[in-house]
């Protein structure tokens, strides 16, 4: 059986459930070595196995999976294979008909002669969404999209988005509930890496005066590379993976959650590495999607790590005045607490003292 065919053999025994450990393995090896199977493989993922994020309704996907997934297979090749299987059949072999349905749409698609594609020609100009220091926005972009952006942090895109591409730069922090087009991949554009999705749920951070850039998945698949050097191999993260990279080489990766098991940490490149995020704990307790929830969640950072972050959740400057203040570490979570409820709660387990003036706050050790 040739490599080709394998590959759709163990998608097909996957969706239903029936591969061994080896075979689950091996099909993940195939899928790394093939990005177009791993494209239509999550495609199929998010169409059958499409449960809801825990703890997270309202990011509940539409429960109509079948007519969905019919809906994109005419839309992408005029192809109707599966009225009269759908409710005569068992579901495994209606997901071995996707499969299939699948491998003829690829096959029909490199069949497809080439000829010179013809754009319209139009200006085109940068839209931005921005979320100011101490708010939190969401939007939908023109494919239907889904993004929440955190405190400080802007989105841009083309007037052509959806038409010629579905590419975003982003500036700060954001999650992003993407919508499948199986034409036009999406990307983004954070500071030194590109994510390229697969059909997936993300969050991404990468705040200009942050040492490091984070992409964590949630759902799907995601596709990391370095714009520094293109020709170095691409990253694929699956759920549950946190990519952590460092901009100034720091020998010290820092993350929100402490790996959760043998293997968790990983050293890709000295400047990057993969990290597994908690499964124990609901989303809206984890550091990377709390403040989804409105709420700030910190795990061992530094006085000067959290107060970045509090200078973005409340909209404030703090100034550390004594070195001994960058030694004090803190876990915890702030939801409706005010800045200055904020500081006496953090003074409960160190010894420090500040001072408020309008949104100026100095941070002094306690003598």
């Amino acid at each position: 059986m040739t490599p080709d065919n394998r590959i759709w053999v163990l998608m097909s025994r996957h969706l239903s459930r029936e591969t061994s450990p080896e075979e689950e393995e091996e099909l993940q090896d195939l899928l790394a070595h093939s990005p177009d199977r791993l494209y239509l493989f999550d495609i199929l993922l998010s169409y059958f196995r499409n449960p809801p994020i825990a703890g997270a309704p309202h990011l509940a996907r539409d429960p109509d999976l079948d007519q969905r997934f019919l809906k994109m297979m005419e839309s992408s090749a005029g192809l109707k294979p599966f009225d009269h299987i759908r409710h005569s059949v068992r579901r495994k072999w209606f997901i071995a008909a996707a499969v299939a349905a699948c491998i003829l749409l690829v096959w029909g698609i490199n069949q497809l002669p080439s000829s010179p594609a013809t754009h319209p020609v139009h200006n085109v100009h940068n839209e931005e969404v921005l979320a100011r220091a101490g708010t939190r926005t969401k939007m939908v972009l023109p494919d239907g999209t889904q993004v929440w952006l955190n405190s400080n942090s802007r989105l841009k895109y083309n007037n052509d988005f959806n038409t010629n591409n579905r590419e975003v730069t982003l500036e700060g922090e954001a999650y992003f509930d993407v919508a499948k087009n199986t034409q036009l991949p999406f990307i983004v554009h954070a500071s030194s890496i590109d994510i390229k999705v697969l059909g997936t749920s993300f969050a991404v951070k990468s705040y200009p005066q942050d040492k490091t850039i984070e992409a964590t998945l949630l759902q799907g698949i995601i596709e990391v590379s370095r714009k520094d050097n293109p020709s170095t191999p691409r990253i694929i993260l699956r759920p549950n993976d946190k990519l952590v990279f460092s901009k100034y080489f720091a020998t010290r990766n820092r993350t929100g959650n402490s790996p959760s098991g043998p293997g968790a940490h990983i050293s890709v490149s000295p400047d990057i590495a993969i990290n597994s995020i908690r499964q124990d704990i609901p989303d809206s307790n984890k550091v990377e999607t709390a403040w989804l929830y409105n709420r700030l969640v910190f795990d061992g950072d530094s006085f000067r790590e959290l107060a970045d972050k509090m200078e973005r959740w409340y909209n404030v400057k703090i100034d550390l005045h004594d070195s001994i203040l960058n030694s004090y570490h803190f876990g915890g979570i702030f939801e409706k607490e005010t800045v200055e409820e904020a500081f006496r709660e953090l003074q409960l387990t160190r010894d420090f003292n500040y001072k408020i003036n309008g949104n100026e706050i100095e941070l002094y050790a306690k003598k």
